[in-house]
């Protein structure tokens, strides 16, 4: 009672002493804990920071955001100030915090012209504006970054001066665009991706590129997956109709614009169409990425860039800041600071370009910062035509987007998208763009409605302030801190005291990078990150934007997510739950995560994921090989759903045996052409044709499928052809897209609407006008001298003429479309033509609408049946999968597993008194360790070389294991590498794979139970992060299997209760076992404690089990000895690894002092003893198993043989009648043909021709008769006494046994001249003398064959007699085994008996009629027959067969 009410005094004081401390924490001044001569003006590497507007998860609300070691390490969104109190915070009240902005489009300018910016002043701007990572440009730094050697030169350069994170992108010029090895050279040393120009740039060392140049680039680039930027401007081939007038005044901003007038822009992009076009699926660059940089034509060109994405091409494109502030008609005229190249264009063009960002056609902004020194500007000189070029604004771009959008009504969420995360992807950079758990910690914290005038007061960071365009204007939204990696660079004016931000490199490191240090002073480094672990958090975060899909008016409840530490394996399933903990009620999630926290890890620690990534080898479309390697292979939920699963893969490996694979060619991932379509994204040409061409092989996959199961009417094949029975191909819809689209040439066909036709008619027949008068008019020209020759050709979207200057008379009325460079030539448009031209661009504008429309219809009808679409798709990836096991299951040579039930044995099957029976199993994957050694050991042998490694590989030893129905646990001893850990992952792989439906090899039929779950207690979980010891973390993952088992689950446990001292180990282990032995299905625990296998004596739900050691050779055999308890066998192993003999000695000392008297001797003894005794019965053991599975065989077979005897002899009679009524049916038939001829002969023929015709009549009898003769043998005793000596593998016939039967001699009994012989499944005893040979096996011909290479009839009749009978189809002439030369030239005799050869199937008989004649043809036909390889041998003409030659064709 006294406890009690202390207990009651004390509470309430700790809550009011917590309430203090966190008032105290909240009120805290940050600001004084400043600091300024490290990394960070921060002292802490490990706080958070909150505010009541956080953007994270697509939503913007109160949250608190934890940084440690400079990654988000966890996020508590809504009320989270009860969960931060241990850790310093930073609150910054009602300020947004949102991803730092990534900058892909910078010129920072050094080395070589420092004095324009730099590298310590532009990221010291940028870091005062919210941006926390650049991507330099290769220009305007000197030299440019165009190789390895130059990049090296930008990383001495920006050592030691870095502010935020910095990448760089290299540049493409004519130098290296055609020489892969110097691009390669240049991307494996780090840049990011390619900037080219495609109009003179002003720099002298990065000259421009044409599109040959863009497209070769982009072939290298596609192999490393990175973008190739594009200054899209481009000189027409000929000027504007606007010719720039000298007297115009350089001052005016009017005349620079119209120097660079947008149709710069619009010839760009035409020029790249073969590009793009190039970088879609399929295409020459295929995983290219095309990026337009600072576009500024909102119309034509935009349009043509839309027309290209549309298309599929991977294009992404920019615009800046100052093409969204200003507009041409607000630029003052010799205020140069406004000058950039593409320029600033009017209001309209403005508003516009807004449209397009909002719309989403544009992806991202950035800034172009584009410094010089103020003297390059001329600003007081103020002439736009020499001035230099480019808008300095780094330190500005958050406020001047967020100042001008407001009135468009601009989302936070939008600012991220574009400043954040569309950079982010576009630079390659996966772990930044966001807040999200196990990204850099690079932050923005601002207030956007904080208006400041940005006056000569304002601070400003860039090297020449004075230059900027943005100075005076009035803008909202101020920038508090800035961090980067988790260092506070900015704040409050005041950057940090040290450049610590890092050089991004496209590899596994950073340049630039240091390790972390001690906090002290506010000095710290940041942390090491590479990019593969960047890759893994990454992917592990993903489904944490499932949160994003909530409401976001509804208040959300407290949520902290962090970043999980699963296995990249099944990485959604790990992400997904760990992102569902929610905090006020642990105790109701913990068992669930703990559960899939066990799984992954039990996974990775049998390393399922290896036969995953071996199981996608032998898938057949994209999504079963992604499946595979992302391990989301099914796995049964209930043992009915494993069954399943097992029939589909019997099914796959008796189709797969009979050498009919499935074709799933044309099947396509189309799953993102899907959901584009459901959200509400127009399809291109190509991609519907591609939801059609799945559709279509699908019902191909499953029409072959139907056919070879009705082949098979005892529906072995029905498990696969249920995969896909009730499922809707979608027929309609295919015909529908096939009708309307040409998927070869990406094309609307003319048929899919009647006002497309008419349309495309009516265009067909105005083009041919309109090209006709042109070319009358050019011919005109011509022979007036008007052109060197007919020029026809198109200016501006229309048909026009050349014409030279001087002779623009000749055509008049017409209208100057544009001239060529030098001016000598116009391409003029004739009066007659203009109203042509006019209906050919509507016309043109129609046939787009109308093709539009159609594409848009196909778009809805697959909206429409999304549904089914990924059902059928999700039953073919169902089918490749049960298909890539059943060849899984052929390639390692797997047997079917049985699920048993221990309630269910029988004394007929002595298997069935064991819950787990497997004979011989191998690891999978040791297994196919073992067939690559062998094969690369082949390889080396046959080229004379063999690797001492390879010499001791050896095949994994087949382990039996058998574990009785009444155990639960099995407790496995024996020494350390004895194979203890291997036998207990092999089990449970064994056991995962049973439940995923794949095969493993073994003998017979091995039985295990269904398993609910295999949890995993393997390997060491020290962790120094949590403080756990080797003994606490698996005591840490004991607690949790504790915790999920199940009746029907399977443990396994390695080396219970080791790292801490025995006794306590071996008493926490007896009692862990003792409570898990009631709960479970099975547990497999290895030990080295003795105490652990004397459990058996004590309690029959105990096994022992031991690992042979062989005391001779001092090395483990390997195998189990099930009922035995084994040594570790310590000093032995320590021996054989040649440790110091006298330490050994010294050991073996301790050993006998601490063991009792003799007892070593006793157990040794008594061990020698029951090994032997185990050895006896074992030998005697498969002597009996192979008596009687011999017996059992042959009782199954007669058993077999007499099952329903009567119905099979009825049914064998009845199908000799029919086939006897067949065959006088055709006899009758053959006859009346050979009496009409007869008859028609007589009644044609003369008197000395009777005989002849009478001859042929009787001959064609006779061979009709003699070929359904039965064939009869007959047996001479003298012959085969003296002839005949029989051998094992002899094919002979016996008397007896039936004309033209053949038995095999499958055992000689010398005694009395006599043999076994098999016929089917018969065996009897004959003898020598009532046999005779049919055929000897190959082996034994193999001499005289190669002697018959020549192919020619050198065998004796009896011999090519026998053969025939043997290995030939019946000879019998028919007409579709007849060939007649008669008649023919011999070359068309020679090719028509070529042809008759080739289309002959093997083994049958060819008869070639040839004719008397005058034998030329003859002559021809016996030459092709005796060179002809396929040729056997042949029968020359018989008085049966006058002209005609038999040949037997192999």
């Amino acid at each position: 009672m006294a406890a009690s009410a202390a207990s009651g005094k004390v509470l309430p004081l700790l809550a009011v002493a917590a309430v203090l401390a966190a008032a105290l924490l909240y009120a805290a001044p940050f600001s004084k804990s400043l600091g300024g001569e490290g990394c960070s003006l921060l002292p802490h590497d490990h706080f958070w920071i909150a505010s009541e507007r956080v953007v994270t998860l697509g939503r913007v609300g109160p949250a608190a955001v934890e940084v440690k070691g400079g990654l988000i390490n966890a996020i508590a969104v809504g009320d989270y100030r009860s969960f931060v109190l241990r850790r310093p915070l930073v609150d910054y009240g009602d300020a947004v915090i949102m991803p730092g902005l990534i900058d892909v489009h910078a010129h920072l300018d050094e080395p070589g012209r420092a004095e324009w910016e730099g590298f310590s002043t532009g990221t010291r701007a940028a870091a005062a504006g919210g941006i926390t990572t650049l991507v330099d440009m290769p220009l305007n730094s000197f030299p440019s970054t165009v190789s390895e050697e130059t990049l090296k030169l930008k990383l001495d350069a920006a050592r030691d001066k870095l502010y935020v994170d910095v990448g760089f992108w290299g540049g493409l010029v004519p130098e290296n665009a055609l020489s892969p090895s110097k691009l390669e050279s240049l991307l494996n040393a780090g840049v990011l991706g390619l900037k080219s120009f495609m109009c003179p740039s002003g720099i002298n060392d990065f000259p421009m590129t044409n599109s040959t140049h863009i497209e070769e680039g982009l072939v290298t680039l596609a192999k490393y997956k990175r973008p190739l930027l594009i200054h899209a401007e481009r000189i027409p081939d000929v000027a504007s109709d606007d010719e720039l007038d000298d007297e115009l005044d350089p001052r005016s901003y009017a005349t620079y614009l119209k120097s660079r007038p947008a149709t710069w822009e619009e010839s760009a992009i035409r020029d790249l169409k073969r590009a793009m076009k190039d970088t879609e699926v399929g295409g020459r660059s295929e995983g290219a990425h095309l990026h337009i940089v600072h576009l500024s034509d909102a119309e034509t060109t935009l349009d043509l860039l839309k027309d290209a994405k549309q298309s599929g091409a991977r294009l992404s494109i920019e615009t800046c800041p100052h093409y969204l502030a200003f507009s041409a008609e607000e630029v003052p005229d010799g205020d140069t600071r406004f000058k950039c190249s593409p320029p600033i264009r009017n209001a309209a063009n403005k508003e516009n370009l807004w449209g397009a960002l909002l719309d989403g056609h544009l992806d991202m902004l950035s800034s172009d910062h584009s410094p010089s020194t103020p003297d390059l500007k001329l600003m007081e000189e103020g002439n736009f035509m020499k001035a230099w070029g480019g808008i300095s604004s780094l330190q500005f771009v958050l406020p001047v987007t967020w100042s001008h959008g407001k009135k468009y009504g601009i989302t936070l969420n939008q600012l991220v998208s574009w400043w954040s995360e569309k950079p982010a992807e576009l630079a390659g950079q996966k772990n930044k763009g966001a807040i999200l758990p196990g990204y850099h910690a690079d932050i923005v914290v601002w207030k956007p409605e904080a208006q400041f005038h940005l006056d000569d007061s304002h601070a400003v960071y860039h090297k020449h302030r004075n230059i900027s365009a943005y100075l005076g204007k009035e803008l909202s939204g101020h920038v508090l801190s800035t961090f980067v990696r988790g260092n506070l660079v900015f704040a409050e004016g005041k950057h940090a005291g040290a450049a610590c931000g890092v050089t991004i490199l496209a590899k596994s490191s950073s340049t630039g990078y240091r390790p972390p240090t001690s906090v002290s002073g506010g000095k710290r480094r940041p942390p090491a990150s590479t990019q593969t672990a960047m890759a893994t958090t990454t992917a592990s975060n993903l489904t944490l934007l499932l949160a994003s899909t909530l409401p976001s008016r509804v208040r959300l409840p407290t949520r902290l997510l962090r970043a999980p530490r699963a296995s990249p394996l099944r990485l959604s399933t790990a992400a997904a739950s760990s992102g569902s903990r929610t905090l006020t009620s642990p105790a109701s999630s913990e068992t669930p995560e703990a559960a899939e926290e066990l799984r992954l890890e039990t996974e990775s620690a049998l390393e399922w994921g290896g036969v995953c990534a071996r199981l996608a080898d032998f898938a057949s479309t994209a999504a079963g090989r992604a499946a595979c390697a992302e391990g989301r292979v099914p796995v049964g939920r209930s043992r009915e759903e494993s069954e399943r699963l097992l029939d589909q893969t019997a099914a796959a490996v008796a189709l797969l045996s009979s050498l009919t694979p499935l074709d799933f060619g044309g099947v396509g991932d189309v799953s993102a052409v899907i959901a584009a379509a459901a959200r509400g994204r127009l399809l291109a040409v190509r991609e519907i044709c591609g939801v059609g061409r799945s559709l279509r092989a699908a019902r191909g996959v499953f029409e072959q499928l139907n056919g070879l199961a009705e082949e098979m009417p005892d529906g072995r094949y029905s498990p696969l052809v249920d995969i896909l029975q009730d499922c809707d191909f979608l027929t309609e819809l295919v015909q529908m897209i096939e009708f309307c689209l040409d998927s070869n040439l990406s094309m609307v066909l003319d048929q899919a609407s009647d006002k497309l036709g008419t349309i495309r008619k009516e265009r067909r027949m105005n083009i041919d006008v309109l090209e006709s008068l042109l070319r009358d008019a050019s011919t005109k020209i011509f022979q007036a001298g008007g052109v060197d020759s007919p020029l026809v050709t198109k200016r501006r979207s229309r048909m026009c003429v050349g014409v030279k200057a001087s002779h623009k008379h000749l055509v008049p009325g017409g209208i100057v479309l544009s001239s060529s460079g030098s001016g000598a030539t116009y391409f003029m448009e004739p009066r007659d033509a203009v109203q042509l031209n006019n209906t050919e661009v509507k016309l043109a504008g129609d046939e787009r609408a109308e093709e539009l429309a159609v594409l848009g219809l196909l778009t809805s009808r697959i909206a429409d049946s999304r549904l089914k679409i990924r059902h059928l798709m999700g039953k073919i990836l169902e089918l490749d999968l049960a298909c890539a096991r059943g060849s899984y299951a052929l390639q390692i040579n797997g047997v079917r597993p049985a699920f048993s039930d221990r309630d269910n044995s029988t004394q007929l099957d002595p298997s069935s008194a064991c819950s787990v029976f497997i004979e011989g199993i191998q690891h999978p994957l040791l297994l196919e360790q073992f067939r690559g050694i062998v094969k690369e050991s082949d390889a080396e042998v046959g080229n004379g070389q063999l690797s001492e490694e390879v010499c001791v590989s050896a095949m994994p030893v087949p382990l039996d294991m058998r574990v009785k129905n009444d155990t639960r646990i099995v407790v496995i001893s024996g020494p350390n590498t004895g194979g203890k850990t291997a036998t207990m992952k092999t089990l449970g792989l064994a056991s995962l794979m049973s439940k995923a439906g794949m095969f493993f090899p073994s003998k017979g039929r091995p039985r295990l139970p269904w398993f609910d779950q295999v949890l995993a207690d393997i390997g060491d979980h020290q962790s120094l992060e949590n403080s756990l010891s080797t003994f606490s973390g698996n005591i840490s993952r004991l607690r949790k299997i504790v915790q999920v088992v199940s009746k029907d689950s399977l443990v396994l446990i390695d080396e219970i209760g080791s790292g801490t001292d025995p006794s306590e180990g071996v008493s926490l282990s007896t009692s862990i076992l003792k409570y898990l032995a009631s709960r479970l299905n099975l547990a497999i625990v290895t030990t080295h404690y003795a105490d652990l296998s004397r459990l058996k004596s004590v309690d029959d739900r105990f096994e022992n089990a031991a690992m042979e050691f062989c005391l001779e050779t001092l090395k483990p055999t390997y195998r189990i000895l099930w009922g035995s308890t084994g040594n570790s066998n310590a000093l032995s192993i320590a021996k054989s690894i040649g440790f110091d003999q006298k330490i050994l000695d010294r050991a073996q000392e301790w050993v006998e002092k601490l063991l009792p008297d003799k007892q070593k001797e006793r157990q040794g003894l008594l061990y020698d003893s029951l090994r032997d005794e185990r050895n006896l019965l074992e030998s005697q053991a498969n002597e009996a198993a192979s008596v009687l599975s011999d017996v059992e065989g042959l009782y199954n077979e007669i058993l077999s043989e007499a099952d329903d005897l009567d119905n099979r002899v009825a049914a064998l009679r009845a199908i000799e009648s029919q086939k006897v009524q067949q065959e006088l049916k055709f006899v009758k038939t053959q006859m009346d043909l050979i009496i009409k001829n007869f008859e028609v002969q007589l009644q044609n023929s003369k008197l000395e021709q009777y005989n002849s015709a009478m001859r042929k009549a009787e001959a064609a009898t006779a061979s009709l008769a003699a070929s359904h003769q039965p064939t009869e043998f007959t047996f001479s005793d003298d012959e085969n006494k003296s002839s005949y000596v029989p051998k094992i593998g002899d094919k002979v016939y016996v008397e007896g046994l039936g004309g033209g039967s053949t038995a095999t001699v499958v055992e000689i009994l010398s005694e009395d001249g006599s043999c076994i012989i098999q016929y089917g499944k018969i065996k009897a005893r004959t003898k020598n003398n009532k046999m005779k040979l049919a055929q000897r096996d190959a082996k034994e011909t193999s001499a005289s064959s190669v002697q018959r290479k020549g192919r020619t009839a050198k065998r004796s009749p009896a011999e090519a007699t026998q053969g025939a009978s043997i290995s030939f189809a019946p000879a019998v002439q028919t007409s579709k085994n007849t060939v007649d030369l008669r008649g023919l030239r011999v070359a068309e005799a020679s090719h028509e008996l070529q042809m008759a050869i080739d289309g002959c199937r093997s083994y049958q008989v060819l008869f070639i009629v040839h004719g008397m004649g005058t034998g030329a043809v003859k002559e021809c036909a016996l030459g092709i027959l005796r060179s002809h390889p396929r040729v056997a041998k042949i029968e020359d003409e018989s008085p049966l067969n006058y002209g005609c030659t038999v040949a037997y064709i192999e």
